[in-house]
């Protein structure tokens, strides 16, 4: 009896499709929008969803992957592999040629840092988060050291002076706070840079320093006691270069912490919601990939012409309000100044 136990639950394995698991992935996992046809129902129930996305699988896998190729997981493309529908084998195929490149570890590191170039650049037209004060609170330490060191007193007051129009003593009690975690920070990153520093001195020098703070004491002898004060005001003392040097200093620091936003180190962004946000996504890159989509297929099939008008005519609009090259460019361009940038200084 046992043994036909077993034998049972073995049959229900290998006769298990995956497709019942991907789907789940889908509606629980994956923020996907499933419309609902009726108008009064606003939510649609997750048993529903589930119905839903297999009746699809079932009339068409192709139209299955067009509708929610992009929200799988990476590891569910090999299962489609393995499928052969007759009916609809060539597009099918070309389906999942493209879904195996859009899930490329390749293909999502291009797009995701596509993404966070296009949210840099909407964070500095409607925010201050790219501003010279915010960034000297994100990273005090370089700040000092590529701008702070060469204001003068006068640029310094400048810098800091208080915004009469938005003066409110909410605001009075914000600046305080982020000067005092500005200093937080500074000290930390100081002590950080000189643990780094202290642990790339050699064995021998470590020893050396070791008995010199010891030191070598006969019998007898007194320390001397240390007359310095525990505590000595930092005069600031302007540090002098050209005005161009100054400007490279100042490019450079922008660049570093443009660059320390796309490459995910700011610890104050959530970056989920800008990487799985379609939004950040280039129409015209994505309406020139359609249309070489279109040109390069040997049936020139009529929906990737449609998507390719698609995506025209909703960079068409878009296009009115901006005119930007395309990102790819505009994100390589904007990476090599950066190299270019850090190599002379």
């Amino acid at each position: 009896m046992e043994n036909n136990c077993l034998t049972d639950n073995s049959d229900m394995e290998s006769n298990f499709d995956p497709i019942h698991d991907i789907i789940d992935y889908l509606v629980r996992c994956a923020k996907i929008s499933f419309k609902n046809a009726r108008i009064d129902e606003t939510e649609v129930r997750t048993t529903d969803k589930v119905r839903m996305a297999y009746d699809l699988y079932q009339r068409s896998p192709t139209d299955f992957l067009i509708q929610f190729g992009k929200y799988l997981a990476p590891y569910h493309i090999g299962y489609f592999e393995t499928l052969n529908p007759v009916s609809e084998k060539e597009r099918f195929q070309e389906c999942v040629t493209q879904l195996k490149h859009y899930h490329s570890e390749e293909s999502r590191h291009k797009r995701i840092r596509n993404r966070r170039y296009k949210a840099l650049q909407k964070l500095q037209d409607e925010s201050d988060y790219f501003s010279e004060k915010q960034m000297m609170y994100r990273n005090p330490l370089l700040y000092e050291q590529l701008i702070g060191q060469y204001l003068t007193d006068e640029e310094i007051q400048e810098r800091d002076g208080v915004d009469n129009e938005n003066l409110t003593f909410l605001n009075m009690i914000l600046e305080t706070v982020d000067r005092n975690q500005m200093r937080e920070t500074k000290n930390e990153q100081m002590l950080t840079e000189i643990i780094h520093d202290g642990s790339n001195l050699g064995k021998s020098d470590k020893k050396d320093n070791n008995i010199k703070q010891k030191g070598q004491k006969k019998w007898g002898d007194f320390d001397t006691p240390d007359t310095k004060p525990s505590f000595v005001p930092e005069t600031r003392k302007q540090a002098m270069i050209s005005s161009p040097e100054r400007n490279l200093l100042r490019e450079e620091f922008f660049q570093e912490m443009y660059s320390s936003f796309i490459e995910g180190s700011d610890t104050d962004i959530d970056y989920s919601t800008i990487d799985n946000d379609e939004q950040y996504d280039d129409l015209q890159q994505l309406s020139q990939d359609a249309e070489d989509r279109y040109f390069d297929s040997e049936l020139n099939d009529v929906e990737n012409l449609e998507e390719h008008m698609k995506l025209v005519e909703q960079y068409g609009k878009k296009s009115n309000k901006t005119n930007e090259c395309a990102l790819d460019d505009s994100l390589d361009i904007f990476m090599k100044h950066i190299s270019n940038k850090l190599n002379v200084s």
